[in-house]
């Protein structure tokens, strides 16, 4: 089942007004790392929009378009001082709000400032993740997912950009398969009797993956976490220690895949393990929160001894060699592809739903279940 090229246009597309950027811009989304920001505002572009991240003398987080609105200079080179940020051509001073405090060579008399504001949207601060809402008031609740939010582990984060359109990299979530071939070792190549499960759950699709290796019988659990997410890992409730299958590394990963804009997008994941004793029951990647995001080149990839792709560069090289936003309409998919069929149509039903005047799956306003949103993925024996 291929989609048209208007069917593809309307899930790829994220600018201002389009049905996904309209649907993208009723969730909370990464926009940087607390780390990120050494007391110099910095670029980013989000949603098809060029942003400005940066936070005020007095600590509050700025999140507001980068051109100011004089003659067009980029607000990233401008100086943090005086309430705001003051853009490096003319002076004109913005705050958080996206209001201009001063216009230096204007009458005053005049209250031409008064006039004159930049874009701004919401950011909140959760665990050195920085997130922004860009969409329509009341805002949801930015959700607080468990990993995000428990105390007794530790955390390490990631951001890097990847340059092909989001949703290939989001497919890739619930495409189940993939995992024994581009991720293949030599026990993944033996795996048997393979049985792949997705269904709809109240924040977007749990799959599972059962095979046959080593003369044991296992399931994977994983899920789609509207609107580009994905948990995946080996949840360790402080009740259940056990139960897990016997080499799994005790940590999970929280994955975002927020469209930058058509082309591009940015990658963050959140690692967690619990600790255990003092000690940490999995080990994490370092944490890279400081470095920002990282920058990729296509084409550019890792390979092992053995000059196969090196594990951290699969998803990308296949993804990316999809091309920059893949042309849907010459698909053949096929029954192991339903996790993929079933994801397109949550994403048209949710637009639906928002054309209705409905919030979207996975909208949190009740401060009572946002207390902690647990998601537990795994690994398990079966049978």
């Amino acid at each position: 089942m291929s989609l048209t090229n208007e069917e593809n246009f309307s899930l790829t597309h994220v600018g201002p007004g389009t049905p996904c950027g309209t649907l993208m811009r009723r969730y909370w989304h990464p926009v940087g790392f607390t780390a990120e920001l050494k007391g110099k505002p910095i670029r980013r572009r989000l949603l098809g929009e060029d942003l400005v991240l940066f936070r005020d003398e007095n600590g509050k987080l700025g999140l507001i378009g980068a051109r100011c609105p004089h003659r067009g200079t980029s607000l990233h080179l401008g100086y943090l001082e005086d309430g705001g940020l003051r853009c490096c051509y003319h002076g004109w001073l913005f705050d958080t709000t996206g209001r201009c405090l001063e216009q230096p060579t204007e009458p005053a008399e005049a209250n031409f400032k008064d006039k004159v504001r930049v874009p701004a949207y919401k950011v909140e601060e959760i665990a050195g993740v920085i997130f922004a809402y860009m969409g329509p008031e009341p805002a949801p609740l930015c959700p607080r997912y468990d990993v995000l939010v428990r105390e007794d582990g530790q955390r390490s984060l990631q951001g890097r950009i990847v340059n092909c359109n989001f949703l290939q990299m989001v497919e890739n979530t619930v495409d189940q398969h993939h995992f024994k071939w581009l991720h293949r070792t030599p026990n993944t190549k033996k795996w048997t009797d393979t049985v792949l499960g997705s269904e709809y759950f109240e924040y977007g699709i749990r799959d599972t993956f059962a095979r046959t290796g080593g003369g044991e019988r296992y399931q994977t659990v994983s899920y789609f976490i509207m609107p580009t997410m994905n948990k995946t890992g080996y949840h360790v409730p402080d009740e259940h220690p056990c139960g897990m299958a016997a080499n799994h590394p005790g940590f999970e990963a929280l994955r975002w895949r927020v469209p930058s804009d058509d082309t591009h997008t940015i990658h963050f994941t959140v690692y967690f393990t619990p600790l255990v004793n003092g000690k940490p029951m999995g080990k994490i990647p370092p944490d890279g929160a400081a470095k920002g995001l990282l920058e990729s080149t296509p084409g550019e990839y890792r390979y092992d001894e053995e000059g196969n792709l090196a594990r951290g560069d699969q998803d990308r090289a296949a993804q990316e060699s999809q091309g920059i936003i893949c042309d849907r309409t010459i698909e053949h998919l096929g029954v192991s592809d339903k996790g993929v069929i079933m994801l397109r149509k949550m994403y048209k039903d949710n637009m639906d739903a928002i054309a209705a005047g409905k919030d979207p799956i996975g909208t949190i306003r009740d401060a009572a279940k946002n207390k902690m949103v647990e998601i537990a993925p795994g690994e398990y024996k079966i049978g």
